[in-house]
């Protein structure tokens, strides 16, 4: 019991002792902790939009004003890559984007008359098809316009492993930023009480007990800051989820207490992590430096 106040007690020493060092030790872990953190958010979110978008294996093909619907039904049923055709009238396209966006009324208060076309839903039954299908039914005459997401899908995959890598980027960058600062101030801790840390091994204390004080001193500061950065980030993130389901409601943002939990593994295990590695690594070659024989 006696040896674990002194390691409580020395542990708290070293966090006060050099305080603006601490200080300034903490500032970083926390930054280093946000721009990994915002990264990763930010390439789950691409990646599980491009995931949703690439699944949507739907073609929405307007018609023009007048054209007739049944040849373009015909056409279609005759097309072997298309499962579903479904056609959608303008009043059922307007309510559509009542239900999505809520101003349908505005809309028909504004312009005085229903202004969306007629359109064919075409659900597709194999991804790769899409493309070839939607060409193909945009030579249809009957057929004003095509949308489809397969550019898009397209595009937001190369952003996806773009982020992906620079994900990684982030975390290797910030890696060596916590790893060279945390021994630093390992060091600076280590340096200022290097005579009573000879002493101690000389009247016969072990490497272990020597060591503690500085490693919970590292995992103090790696979680603790890995935590802060956390708490600003959930705080952020649900900030932003807000604002965009007012602004953009079609644009979901993955939202469960799933993220914030391995966020939290993530975060502040990684920091704990760090701060042990650094802080047994100052350590042990310190110790071994003072044991050796003269």
């Amino acid at each position: 019991m006696a040896t674990f106040r002194y390691i409580l007690r020395d542990t708290a020493r070293l966090l006060t002792r050099h305080f603006a060092v601490v200080f300034l030790t903490l500032l970083t872990i926390i930054a280093v902790f946000l721009a990994v953190g915002m990264s990763i958010l930010l390439s789950v979110n691409v990646t599980s939009l491009a995931s949703q978008i690439e699944s949507d294996l739907t073609i929405e093909a307007y018609l023009k004003a007048k054209a007739d619907v049944e040849p373009v039904m015909g056409k279609l049923a005759e097309m072997p890559q298309i499962k579903n055709a479904r056609y959608v009238s303008p009043e059922e396209a307007l309510k559509r984007l009542d239900e999505k966006l809520g101003q349908g009324d505005q809309i028909i208060s504004l312009l005085g008359d229903n202004p969306l076309p007629p359109s064919v839903i075409i659900t597709v039954d194999r991804a790769e098809n899409l493309n070839d299908v939607a060409r193909e039914v945009e030579a249809f005459p009957e057929v004003e316009d095509v949308i489809y997401a397969g550019e898009v899908a397209e595009r937001l995959a190369s952003l996806a492993y773009f982020l992906n890598r620079f994900s990684l980027a982030v975390f290797v960058i910030a890696l060596v930023t916590s790893l060279v600062v945390m021994m630093n101030t390992i060091r600076i801790a280590l340096y200022s009480r290097r005579e009573e840390i000879g002493v101690m091994l000389l009247v016969g204390a072990t490497p272990t007990y020597v060591s503690l004080p500085f490693l919970l001193q590292g995992v103090i500061l790696g979680g603790s800051g890995a935590l802060v950065a956390l708490l600003f980030l959930i705080k952020a993130y649900r900030w932003l989820l807000e604002v965009l389901s007012k602004a953009l409601p079609f644009f979901n943002m993955l939202d469960s207490p799933q993220i914030t939990l391995w966020l939290f593994c993530l975060l502040v295990g990684g920091g704990v992590a760090l701060g042990w590695l650094c802080s047994w690594t100052a350590v042990y070659q310190h110790i071994r430096r003072a044991l050796k024989p003269r």
